[in-house]
């Protein structure tokens, strides 16, 4: 199963592959960008092939990366790698070497400087020569040495050195020096990235240390009691693919990085809700984290710890938001969800409770979707789960298919998802939630005269429909009731887009439209993220089984001629594809999300399986299920044909309940907005056996309700 078919044309280049950074970029580039080739760049290439290994990513690295030996302090080296390569996108991260590794931190602070200035000579000398453009992506830091001598009466005093922040400061005169000499050099785009406090930086000195009993753990830092930017590193893969998409826009541009603003009071209050134990800030003087004795370079980070709690060294939230968008930023506390179970948090005595989920509450357990997970987890061989499903209404025919699924196993829960003391008994005992809420409930039921914003917000929303406000209500009930249970460790929420959103932010040049069925449930999973929970977000495709439903071909008669023919109307245009994927395949994802839930906790994970257009469907499902090989090996039958629909004739043929279904073919015909938050390596990782839509089709040859509207036995 292809994703994308690759520019070959296209080549990236990585320095610092075997670093954090350098590792989460790779990352992007291979999964959430189009290169042919791609290059990962390491002073010790021996080091970089056993961390690339070991990485978690390493099925996608292996063999599509090549690893390539260079040293930034030599000019030739440098020079060689540019010309070989030819990669026009360049990522650029370099390190500082701090006392052991040389003689002061003034010494490693130039020796930064000097090999950022190497390398930014010799690509005007590389440029000189084979006139190829080039956006180079500088990850940098503040010149705090510079900064710092502005006042009157500096802030940060040096060390004995001279050096003022020198991991900082080297990087900071690079990036002014490369600003500088590519100003008026056209093709060669410069973009910094200026990052805050990472989150890795509480697995190193930011980690939590124990007493001598182990019970009291403490965050030692000279980071103040303000709230300071904080930012993923991880979130790389999608910040440097965003980026280097866009040179023209963010050329000689410093993008300040944050994803959220938190005091480290609050971070240590994270760590002791999410590991049981009693762990504190304990807020340095600047004196006492510099004369930390196992602290490498203690001075220097008790620099830094003045500059990051400073106010004037903000980031800014909102930007990265609009550069990452659409895909969110990585929280700390998922962040740490992820990471818990991290050697360096295991060393010193922080294990998370290894209680494995083994009782999950399903909602929506009689949708299409809650079936498809109940199935998926009692198939599931690795525990065996026990199912509370659910309901509105005991007596429904779809309920008592469930319970007989496994009666042992699955428990049938009537609930109101209007009463909080109804949802809180549901969810009792219960240690997973997966959650899927019904805008067609509300609109088939005919529940109307409620508004959410006016009935319970005290606002008046002239565009708000009853429908879309019940379900959202409903939805935050339920996440609520989440919060305040005890027992709930992880949510699988099945959300959608902001249609909206996506179509302001991303330019889509849709009409503004009111899509019911996925802005509801978008807003939900906004409200969701603000929570003290661990959350992943699925968002559903086209299910391929509509092909055999809502969206099957129709037998039709030309009124003139008495011609009949099996036609395949879908609103698309004839080169846009659509994504799909079975919706028996999200049962098996969710099964294995709750299996290691930590390492997805607030991630957005987009399932698709193929991207396919209207008339390869019409081909595929002519192949599949009406061509037949005579005796002589010649191919006979008849044939389905794509009848080109507009999305106001297809809504007007099913009735005004589509109206939301013709805004989302709508979104869905911006393919490139899609795959921005889909993605079928994710999917493969989650569900191996899923099928792509050809292979699917075989699989269900036999479906005799399908079979039937096709006009076969």
């Amino acid at each position: 199963i292809m994703e994308h078919h690759p520019d070959s044309n296209k080549v990236a280049l990585v320095f610092g592959a075997s670093g954090e950074q350098g590792r989460a970029v790779l990352d992007g580039l291979l999964l959430h960008a189009h290169y042919g080739k791609i290059y990962g760049v390491s002073r010790n290439i021996t080091k970089a092939e056993k961390l690339l290994a070991e990485h978690k990513q390493q099925e996608h690295i292996k063999g599509r990366v090549n690893l390539i030996e260079a040293d930034l302090a030599k000019e030739e080296s440098i020079e060689k790698v540019l010309m070989e390569t030819k990669a026009e996108s360049i990522f650029l991260v370099t390190t500082t070497d701090m006392p052991p590794h040389s003689k002061s931190c003034k010494l490693g602070e130039l020796a930064e400087y000097e090999s950022i200035k190497k390398f930014f000579d010799t690509l005007v000398k590389v440029y000189n020569k084979d006139k190829i453009s080039r956006h180079v992506l500088f990850s940098t830091a503040d010149n705090v040495e510079r900064i710092n001598s502005m006042y009157e009466k500096p802030p940060i005093q040096p060390l004995e050195d001279g050096s003022v922040v020198a991991n900082y400061s080297g990087k900071g005169r690079g990036a002014e020096y490369a600003m500088d000499l590519l100003a008026d050099i056209d093709d060669l785009k410069l973009t910094l990235i200026t990052l805050p406090f990472v989150h890795s930086n509480f697995l190193g000195a930011a980690a939590p240390l124990p007493n001598e009993t182990q019970t009291e753990w403490m965050i030692n830092a000279c980071l103040g009691e303000n709230a300071i930017d904080m930012f993923s590193t991880s979130d790389l893969a999608y910040l440097v693919p965003a980026i280097l998409e866009k040179p023209n826009e963010y050329d000689k541009q410093n993008l300040r990085i944050s994803a959220e603003k938190i005091t480290m009071g609050e971070a240590a209050s994270y760590f002791a809700s999410l590991f049981g134990k009693d762990i504190i800030y304990n807020p340095l003087t600047f004196d006492e984290m510099a004369a930390m004795p196992n602290l490498p370079s203690a001075g220097c980070m008790a620099q830094l710890g003045q500059y990051i709690a400073d106010p004037r060294s903000a980031h800014h939230i909102a930007l990265t938001e609009k550069v990452m968008f659409p895909r969110k930023p990585q929280l700390f506390k998922d962040w740490l969800l992820t990471h818990s179970d991290a050697e360096e948090l295991t060393n010193v005595g922080l294990n998370l409770d290894p209680t494995p989920i083994t009782t999950v509450c399903v909602f929506g357990s009689t949708g299409m979707e809650g079936e498809s997970v109940v199935k998926g987890l009692l198939k599931d061989t690795r525990k065996s789960y026990r199912i509370r499903a659910i309901t509105s209404d005991l007596n429904s025919p779809k309920v008592k298919e469930l319970k007989a699924l496994d009666p042992d196993r699955v428990t049938i829960v009537q609930a109101n998802l209007d009463d909080e003391g109804s949802l809180s008994k549901a969810l009792e005992g219960a240690q997973g939630v997966f959650l899927v809420t019904d805008f067609f409930n509300f609109y088939h039921t005919g529940k109307t005269g409620f508004d959410y914003r006016k009935d319970v917000m005290g606002e008046v929303d002239e565009k708000g429909e009853a429908e879309t406000d019940m379900e959202e209500l409903h939805a935050k009930n339920i996440i609520d009731a989440c919060e305040a249970a005890k027992t709930i460790k992880h949510i699988v929420f099945c959300t959608m887009e902001d249609i909206n959103e996506m179509n302001k932010e991303l330019n889509l040049g849709l009409a503004d439209s009111d899509v019911g069925r996925f802005d509801a449930k978008a807003r939900a999973a906004a409200y969701a993220r603000k929570k003290k929970l661990s959350c992943t977000y699925v968002l559903m495709p086209m299910y391929s089984e509509h092909f055999f439903g809502l969206l099957a071909p129709e037998k039709r008669i030309d009124e003139e001629t008495g011609r009949e023919s099996i036609e395949l109307a879908v609103p698309m245009k004839e080169d846009e594809p659509l994504m799909c994927m079975s919706i028996d395949d999200l049962g098996k994802a969710v099964a294995n999300i709750f299996d290691s839930y930590q390492a997805v906790a607030g991630h957005e994970i987009g399932l698709v399986t193929d991207f396919v257009t209207v008339t390869e469907v019409a081909e595929m499902i002519t192949e599949v299920f009406f061509h037949e090989k005579t005796s002589d090996d010649k191919v006979k039958g008849r044939c389905v044909e794509k009848r080109d629909v507009t999305v106001d004739e297809w809504v007007e043929a099913r009735g005004t309940h589509t109206k939301d279904l013709g805004a989302m073919f709508g979104y869905f015909s911006k393919t490139d907005a899609v795959r921005k938050r889909r993605s079928i390596a994710k999917t493969l990782e989650l569900c191996p056996d899923a099928k792509p839509f050809r292979q699917w089709l075989e699989a269900n040859k036999t479906n005799v309700q399908f079979r039937e509207k096709l006009g076969l036995r």
